[in-house]
C-alpha cells in the first residue's frame, strides 16, 4: 500500500511543469507576427487518422525497450548530458553531439507506436487479478523517453526543420495520451508530466525565427487531454482482487469459515509483511481491537441505512465494521470522482468539500486516525491529481492564446492587441483553472499573459505567466 501512495505523491511532483526561472518569474518568450497556415490544420500535434496503421501501440513502445536500442540510455553521463540539452540554447546544441537521435532505433519504433489505431497495456485483468501488488516498473520509463523525443525535436528545430519538429512533437503528445490513458492514477499523471514535456517544446518553437503558427492545431487537441475517467473507475476494482469476500459482502451470511477467510485476507491487505505465526496472531489483533472500537458506530450506521436491528445484531463484529467501511468507501470515492465530468473552475469547490468529508472519516475530533475504518485510508488524493490535469489544460489554454496573439500581429502590421477582446479573428480561450480570461496587458513592445489562482494550489501550479516580447 505504501509504496503505491508514496509513488503517486512522488509523480505528482513530476506532473507539474517544472520552470528554469522561479515560480514567480514569467516565462520570456520571443514572438514574431505568424499567420495561420493554409490549410488551417497543415500543422497538427497529434499524428493525423491518414498516418495511423493497424494495431496495439503498447507492443511497439515495450520493443522500444530493446536492450540493443535502451542500453545506451543508462550509460553512464547520459542522463545528465539528455537533461543539459533540455536546457542548451538552439544554437549551442550541436556541441553536445547529440545528432545520432534524429536516426535512433529506438525513437523510430516510438513514432511507429505513436500512429498506431489503439493503445491498450492491459491493465484492467492485473489489477483485477493483483490488486495493490501490481507493480510499474516500465511507466516511470516513457518519462525518459520523452525527454529523448524532446530533444531530437530541439535539434529538428536548431536546423530549421519545423515540419520534423511538428512530427515529433505528435509522437510525444501521442505517447503521453497513450500512458496517460490507463487505469492508473500513476499512469495519469505519467501522461500529464509527458504533455507538460512537449508544451515546453511548443514554446521553444514559438521562439524560433518563421515558425508556424500553432493555433489550429492546439485547438485541435482533445480536452482534457489526459482523462482520469478510466483511472476512476479502476479505484473500484483493486479491493475486490485484495479482498475477494467482500464482493457479495452486503447480501451474503457469512458462516464461520468465511469469517475467518475474512480475517485473513484483511491481515494480509493491512500486513502485508506478516510472515510469522507471532506476527499473524498480533496483526489479527490488531483488527479485531480496532473493529471492536468502530463497532458501536458502524452498527448505528447499518441500521440508519434500513438494516433491521436483529440482523445486524446477529452478525460478527468484523463483519459489521467491514460492511459500513466499504460503505463509507464506495460513497466516497464517487464523491471525488463525480466531479471529473466538470472543468476545474466548476469543480474545485465540491472536490475539496469531498476531500474534507475523507478527512474527516479517516481522523476523529481528537485529531488521531480513527480505528476500524480501514478501507477509507485507501482513498486517492482526487483533488491533486484533478488539479495537475487542470495545470496542463490551462498551459494549453495559454499556449493559443500566444499563438492567437501571433495571428493578430500578423494581420494588424505587425502590432500587439491592446487586449485579448481585440483579437476577433480566432476565439481566444479562457483559463480553464478561473473560467475567466487569461489577464494579459501590453507594455510597449511587449506583453505579459498571465493566469493567476486558484488561492488554494501552492506556488508553481497556481499560476502561469508569460512574458511576450515582440520582434518584427
Amino acid at each position: 500500500m505504501w509504496q503505491r501512495v508514496f509513488s503517486v505523491i512522488v509523480l505528482l511532483g513530476g506532473a507539474f511543469p517544472a520552470a528554469a526561472q522561479p515560480a514567480n518569474e514569467p516565462i520570456k518568450l520571443t514572438i514574431r507576427p505568424a499567420a495561420a497556415p493554409v490549410p488551417a490544420l497543415k500543422y497538427e500535434l497529434l499524428p493525423d487518422g491518414k498516418d495511423l496503421t493497424p494495431g496495439n501501440a503498447a507492443q511497439l513502445y515495450y520493443r522500444a525497450y530493446s536492450p540493443e536500442w535502451y542500453s545506451w540510455v543508462k550509460a553512464p553521463g547520459m542522463a545528465e548530458k539528455i537533461e543539459k540539452a533540455l536546457q542548451t540554447p538552439l544554437h549551442e546544441l550541436a556541441a553536445l553531439n547529440l545528432n545520432f537521435l534524429l536516426t535512433d532505433k529506438l525513437l523510430h519504433e516510438v513514432d511507429l507506436a505513436a500512429r498506431r489505431e489503439y493503445c491498450d497495456w492491459e491493465f484492467t485483468p492485473r489489477i483485477k487479478a493483483e490488486g495493490l501488488g501490481m507493480v510499474l516498473p516500465d511507466v516511470q520509463g516513457f518519462r525518459t523517453i520523452a525527454k529523448l523525443l524532446a530533444v531530437r525535436a530541439r535539434l529538428q528545430m536548431a536546423q530549421g526543420h519545423f515540419d520534423d519538429a511538428v512530427y515529433t512533437l505528435q509522437t510525444g503528445y501521442a505517447l503521453g495520451r497513450h500512458v496517460g490513458d490507463a487505469p492508473i492514477f500513476i499512469c495519469s499523471l505519467v501522461g500529464i508530466a509527458i504533455a507538460q514535456v512537449m508544451n515546453a517544446q511548443v514554446e521553444e518553437l514559438i521562439r524560433c525565427p518563421g515558425s508556424p503558427n500553432l493555433y489550429w492545431a492546439l485547438a485541435d487537441l482533445p480536452r482534457p487531454f489526459v482523462s482520469l475517467r478510466k483511472a476512476g473507475g479502476a479505484e473500484k476494482l483493486w479491493l475486490e482482487a485484495e479482498l475477494p469476500i467482500i464482493k457479495d459482502l452486503d447480501v451474503t451470511r457469512l458462516g464461520p469459515q468465511q469469517q475467518k477467510a475474512l480475517l485473513e485476507q484483511m491481515q494480509r491487505l493491512f500486513q502485508p509483511s506478516s510472515n510469522g505465526h507471532d506476527s499473524d496472531w498480533q496483526a489479527s489483533l490488531v483488527l479485531l481491537v480496532g473493529a471492536i472500537k468502530a463497532y458501536p458506530e458502524a452498527k448505528s450506521a447499518l441500521i440508519a441505512a434500513g438494516r433491521k436491528p436483529a440482523e445486524v445484531e446477529a452478525m460478527p463484529v468484523l463483519v459489521v465494521v467491514t460492511i459500513h467501511s466499504l460503505q463509507q468507501y464506495r460513497q466516497l470515492l464517487d464523491d471525488l470522482l463525480k466531479w471529473h465530468a466538470f472543468p476545474y473552475w466548476q469543480a474545485a469547490a465540491g472536490m475539496w468539500q469531498a476531500q474534507k468529508r475523507v478527512h474527516d472519516a479517516r481522523i476523529n475530533s481528537r485529531g488521531i486516525l480513527k480505528e476500524g475504518y480501514p478501507f477509507i485510508q485507501f482513498l486517492p488524493a482526487t483533488q491533486k491529481i484533478f488539479a495537475a490535469t487542470a495545470v496542463l489544460e490551462r498551459r494549453l489554454a495559454a499556449l493559443q492564446c500566444i499563438e492567437a496573439v501571433r495571428l493578430f500581429a500578423a494581420g494588424h502590421d505587425g502590432r500587439l492587441p491592446a487586449t485579448l477582446k481585440d483579437i476577433t479573428e480566432v476565439p481566444v480561450p479562457i483559463d480553464p483553472m478561473t473560467g475567466q480570461q487569461f489577464g494579459y496587458r501590453v507594455e510597449g513592445d511587449k506583453a505579459f499573459l498571465v493566469g493567476e489562482g486558484p488561492s488554494d494550489l501552492p506556488p508553481g501550479m497556481n499560476a502561469v505567466r508569460y512574458e511576450l516580447i515582440l520582434k518584427r
